[in-house]
């Protein structure tokens, strides 16, 4: 949701984001790349941000600090409230807004190695919580192929195919240009994938209560 909002707004400009530090910390470990990766798709797919600096985090804010802040440069506050606004702009393409999604679509862009253990663990614990074996809806879980194969050497793996989620290396995006696509539901996390498809937007609690417990939960908000 914050790539989104930062797009939106910075357009085809150079942002410089304060703050993420607070969150991430300030090492760029698998986690923090995960998220920047994301944050970084969705503010290239909702305007057209191809850099941006992160205070504390990427290389060149890191050495350089503020330096990089252009005079006259303007603020852009984001907080709980505007991350509000720009959810509630979304548009929702579905035939029917009301219908329950029967399709997840997990990973666009495709999941790092610690996404795919991160999203093993939720599942788990969402299952177990709603008291099935296995997934409510047909979810589909992306990541690239080299990581792929290595994921199926780690104990996750079974786990994750056990609770019917399936893994792939498919290109959300180009599966759902299919014009028979545009008249299913489906649902993502993915802020890409909501801008250039009829996917619907949903964040992680959401995606979760979904698939877990075939309803919506939690608030909008992340991406």
């Amino acid at each position: 949701m914050l790539g989104s909002a930062i797009g939106l707004k910075v357009v085809e400009d150079v942002p410089y984001i304060r703050g993420l530090d607070k969150w991430l910390g300030s090492e760029l470990n698998d986690a923090a790349k995960s998220y920047l990766k994301d944050m970084g798709a969705a503010a290239a797919s909702n305007g057209a941000v191809g850099l941006y600096h992160a205070a504390g985090l990427t290389p060149e804010a890191a050495e350089l600090g503020e330096a990089l802040i252009a005079e006259g440069a303007r603020t852009y506050v984001i907080d709980d409230a505007e991350l509000a606004r720009v959810a509630a702009s979304y548009p929702v393409m579905w035939k029917n807004p009301d219908a329950l999604p029967k399709h997840t679509f997990i990973g666009c862009p495709h999941l790092s190695p610690s996404q795919l253990d991160e999203w093993t663990e939720k599942i788990g614990e969402g299952l177990k919580r709603s008291g099935k074996a296995k997934v409510r809806k047909n979810t589909l879980l992306c990541a690239a192929p080299d990581v792929l194969e290595a994921f199926k050497k780690t104990e996750n793996y079974a786990r994750l195919t056990g609770y019917g989620v399936k893994l792939t290396y498919i290109c959300p995006l180009m599966y759902m240009n299919n014009p028979m696509c545009k008249t299913r539901p489906v649902a993502t996390n993915s802020n890409k994938l909501r801008t250039y498809t009829t996917a619907r937007y949903y964040n992680d609690d959401e995606i979760l209560a979904l698939i877990t417990h075939n309803a919506l939960g939690g608030g909008r908000g992340n991406g």
